[in-house]
């Protein structure tokens, strides 16, 4: 779905300095961008110029496009390809058919045979899914190709196959047909709750219009039934030049990329008359409504909405400052919701949001959206109106303004330095975005322009009369989710009624917090510094046993990864009973600290980009920030404030807690959920530091569960620090000298991991489980016990991980390609460096119910084939350059360092890991793969598990009277 200028979720946009900045423009004239070509200033606004380093175009034909030159990371380019059509210029009789379409269109043209698309794409070292995609949405399809190498072969293979996509599908007959299946199958993944409440919200939001009744998964009679033609028609009235727009981004010659484009699309011409977009309706007045849905696996919540019609004025410096004042007003409303479900005692619900947004030009939505605790709708519907309604009638103070400003400020600071290095796909996913929103693309410069020419207009006034705009419309049109039916239309709205009656008083000021944790004592001595020159990394050891590793890295400027591993993570947990783990990741840092609540800890951080999040690790446990240099004494400072003052208040804990039954069904809704379920406890052989509790055990539970667990390790148990980014040695050692380094001597004891293993066939050679879902919707999964990472197996460990990725292209060949059964086949290869002994190689299919025994024969197949012939240079090139194009791209960020570098100065294997990561896969041989499929695919150990609907219980019948002759 797309939301256009949404200022949805505005508070967490403060927070993390993204999509809100991306937002704003600066108050310049408009102007064609200096290195853009004659003819090129289709991308305009009032009063808005767009980004000076792009260079926009239209070819003689119609079709645009968008070039960037950027070279994060260097020797890489992203493209996407867009055509402006979707599934709401569907006919009743084409639901689906956009959908797929883009499928089909990927599946044979004239010069590509059937099934040599995405081989094509894998011999030129692209994944399918993370870097050849492609999707439908309500307005728009787009294909993405995110290529590894910039050079002239692979820029013109993917030139190549898009103008193939656009101008020379073949949408032959047979091959409609295997298609179906694919899409059926991806229609059930996608058939969960979540998507049914989508659809009857969509409904009831907008009667009369046509997005209730156009998801781009479309009809399941019309995918089963269409004709070719039908597709034929649909393709050459919409995959037009003038419908399209090409963008890419990366390190490439803006003139060459013209060039190509030319020669490549200039040729391109629609077939027969186009495609008129269909009329989508405007939503029509309505008094105040309400609408229940009941679904066991949805949680509890209240949705209140309003609805007016778009706003249709194009983009502006005028339309802009309208969008941040609003945003601005949906920012504080957040603000005071949260602080509400932080409340002490019984929040009135679990948590609370705004948000507002242009839905495809057909509507204006503002919805303020409740999670109820479970058999209590009315306290959060209560609470979320009154909160409204005392926004809208009483404004805002000047202390919650300058909150919010100071946050966007450095926000968009934070932006201008980083832009050197912002991501080729991240800038082409945004140019999309702009494309598809009908906005200009602005420069980060140009946006913090914005804001200091407008940021004197933004006060309590202006702000509190957005607030009123937020809310204009009919509404409000109150939703209301439950489990059970324990509810009428008639006693939600009289809820409201009675709420409404309820005179709201005007907010009080927030005091300011300071920020209490600013001395930890005097720094800490190092006593031991190496560093690791191929690497780019030093260690360093404190006095008080504390560790550092940092790699600096111009990589991403203005970005600090900051990753404090302490304890003994699920080792330290007993193998007997469930681990606290499924509340834990946000009980903790929801606590708060000792001295600050949650809510304070916020207040006191305000304009300064810091975060933390807690993890558990199978060694360790894991406190993680992201910021920027200017922030990183604050970043060091909370997470030792985490460590030091853990406040351990129970809110967090119970937010997720009073969710327990929802949780459970939602995991019962479909055999995916399941499968995540129960799948770390099976293939563990029943170890519970993998068990998700009960319901019954997630309803007693509390915080001391987790405090009992983490305590310790927060006391006295070893530190390591990992810091990677925009930082140098010498910054990266004061700052952690200062924090952890001034800390009292830490314990520095590992736990032995003892050991898992993996289980023996189950009774019968299959173990079956059900799920409460569709009839339709089954899963199969077959896995081999393997052997774990550690120096010993590191060679064997790769060369099965390989050997999963050729039995990935194997699955996908079979069950999608040439039976048509399944959307995403998926196989692939797990090892443990902490349980060293312990591996799975894993395959996995969604498919129909009747289909899966055929699942378990074709993949023993696939096995023993592996296991008996060496695959050939082809296959092993398409699983190859692929993962070591990862690996190269995954080394230019931040996060695999802040992985990567674990134990880097206590353990030698991690710096031979790091080392011959690329080399060990390159020397990989199809005799070792064949050898490591000899080894351990062998159909005695495989583990069989099938997901189906569970059976309807057997009716008892009455008894019969007896009678008489």
């Amino acid at each position: 779905m797309t939301l256009k200028r949404s200022a949805a979720f505005a508070c967490l946009v403060l927070l993390s300095g993204s999509a809100l900045a991306s937002g704003v423009a600066a108050p310049s004239p408009a102007r064609a961008p200096a290195s853009a070509k004659s003819g090129s200033g289709w991308m305009r606004g009032e009063g808005l110029r767009a980004d000076p380093e792009l260079v926009l175009g239209t070819l003689p034909n119609g079709m645009r496009y968008a070039i960037r030159r950027n070279k994060t990371p260097p020797g890489e380019a992203s493209v996407r390809l867009r055509i402006d059509t979707g599934s709401l210029n569907e006919a009743d009789d084409q639901r689906g058919l956009a959908h797929f379409l883009e499928h089909m269109v990927l599946n044979g043209t004239e010069n590509v045979p059937e099934g040599d698309f995405v081989k094509r794409l894998e011999r030129a070292g692209l994944r399918f899914g993370p870097d050849t995609n492609a999707s439908t949405g309500f307005g728009q399809t787009v294909f993405k190709l995110d290529l590894p190498q910039a050079d002239k072969p692979t820029l013109d293979e993917a030139f190549f196959l898009l103008r193939e996509v656009v101008g020379r599908a073949k949408l032959d007959a047979a091959a409609v047909d295997r298609e179906r299946g694919i899409i059926l199958s991806e229609e059930r993944a996608r058939a969960t709750p979540g998507y049914r409440l989508l659809v009857d919200q969509l409904g009831w939001l907008y009667p009369g219009q046509k997005l209730g009744s156009r998801l781009p998964i479309g009809s399941t009679d019309v995918i089963r039934t269409a004709p070719r033609q039908r597709l034929v028609d649909f393709y050459r009235a919409w995959y037009r030049p003038e419908r399209a727009t090409l963008v890419i981004a990366g390190d490439v010659d803006p003139a060459d990329i013209e060039r190509r484009l030319r020669a490549t699309f200039g040729d391109w011409k629609g077939m027969g008359p186009a495609g008129t977009p269909a009329d989508q309706g405007r939503p029509s007045p309505r008094a105040g409504d309400g609408r229940l849905f009941v679904d066991p696996a949805v949680a509890a919540g209240v949705t209140m909405s309003w609805v007016r019609p778009p706003d249709l004025s194009p983009d502006s410096i005028a339309g802009r400052t309208r969008d941040l004042e609003e945003q601005l007003a949906a920012a504080i409303l957040n603000r005071r919701l949260e602080k509400l479900a932080q409340s002490d005692g019984n929040p009135p619900f679990v948590s609370a949001r705004v948000g507002s947004s242009e839905l495809e030009e057909t509507a204006g939505t503002t919805s303020l959206i409740g999670q109820a605790r479970l058999g209590d709708w009315r306290s959060t519907l209560t609470a979320i109106e009154q909160e409204q309604r005392r926004l809208v009638q009483h404004g805002v103070t000047a202390d919650e303004v300058e909150r919010e400003l100071t946050g966007l400020k450095a926000a968009l600071e934070a932006g201008v330095a980083g832009a050197a290095t912002r991501t080729s796909s991240s800038l082409a996913e945004a140019i999309v975005g702009s494309v598809d929103n009908d906005t200009v693309v602005t420069s980060p410069a140009d946006r913090l322009a914005f804001y200091k020419a407008v940021a004197p207009t933004l006060d309590p006034a202006s702000v509190g009369a957005a607030a009123k705009r937020l809310f204009e419309g009919s509404g409000p049109l109150v939703y209301l989710t439950l489990p059970r039916p324990a509810a009428t239309k008639e006693m939600l709205l009289a809820a409201l009624d009675a709420s409404r009656k309820v005179a709201v008083s005007a907010p009080a000021a927030q005091a300011r917090i300071a920020w209490p944790y600013g001395n930890f004592g005097a720094p800490g001595k190092v006593v031991e510094q190496r560093a690791f020159a191929d690497i780019g990394a030093t260690s360093v050891r404190f006095a008080n046993g504390v560790r550092l590793i940092v790699r600096p890295s111009a990589a991403r400027k203005e970005q600090v990864l900051v990753s404090v591993r302490f304890g003994n993570g699920r080792l330290a947990m007993a193998a007997d009973r469930s681990s606290p783990e499924w509340a834990l990741g946000s009980a903790f840092t929801f606590g708060g600290t000792g001295k600050l609540d949650a809510d304070q800890v916020n207040r006191s951080l305000t304009g300064r980009l810091v975060g933390a999040t807690f993890g558990v690790d199978d060694d360790r446990f894991v406190l993680a920030g992201v910021t920027r240099p200017e922030d990183l004494t604050t970043q060091m400072q909370l997470l030792s404030a985490y460590v030091t003052d853990p406040g351990w208040r129970p809110l967090g804990w119970e937010r997720i807690k009073a969710q327990a039954a929802s949780i459970h069904d939602r995991f019962e809704s479909s055999p995916g959920g399941v499968l995540s379920r129960d799948l770390g406890l099976i293939l563990r052989s029943g170890d519970k530091r993998w068990q998700i509790p009960s319901r019954m055990a997630m309803r007693m539970s509390s915080i001391s569960e987790g405090r009992s667990l983490v305590d310790p390790a927060l006391k006295n148990g070893r530190i390591e620090i990992i810091m990677a980014g925009d930082i140098s040695v010498e910054r990266a050692i004061a700052e952690t000298a200062a924090t952890f380094g001034a800390l009292p001597p830490r314990g520095d004891s590992d736990l032995k991991p003892g050991s898992i293993s993996f289980p023996p066939p189950p009774p019968g050679g299959l173990l079956t489980l059900t799920h409460k879902g569709r009839d339709d919707q089954a899963v199969a999964l077959i896995a081999w016990p393997t052997t774990g990472y550690s120096p010993e197996t590191r060679q064997l460990a790769r060369t099965l991980t390989l050997l999963g990725a050729v039995f990935q292209l194997r699955i996908t060949d079979e069950l999608r390609e040439k039976e048509g059964v399944s959307y995403a086949p998926a196989a692939a290869h797990g090892a443990s460096s902490t349980w060293q002994r312990y591996g799975y190689l894993v395959a996995q299919v969604e498919a129909p119910p009747a289909t899966l025994d055929r699942f378990f024969i074709e993949a023993q197949k696939i096995a023993d084939d592996l296991a008996t012939k060496p695959v050939d240079a082809d296959e092993l090139t398409r699983a190859r350059r692929p993962m070591l194009a990862s690996i190269e791209r995954a080394r230019d960020g931040n996060a695999y360092w802040a992985s990567a570098l674990e134990d880097l100065g206590t353990d030698p294997f991690t710096l031979e890991s790091i080392r011959t990561q690329r080399s060990d896969i390159e020397a990989i041989t199809p005799a070792m793969l064949q050898e490591a499929a000899r080894r351990y695919l062998l159909p005695a150990t495989a583990y069989r598990v099938k997901v189906i609907k569970e059976a309807a219980p057997t009716p008892i019948s009455p008894p019969v009277a007896a009678t008489k002759d």
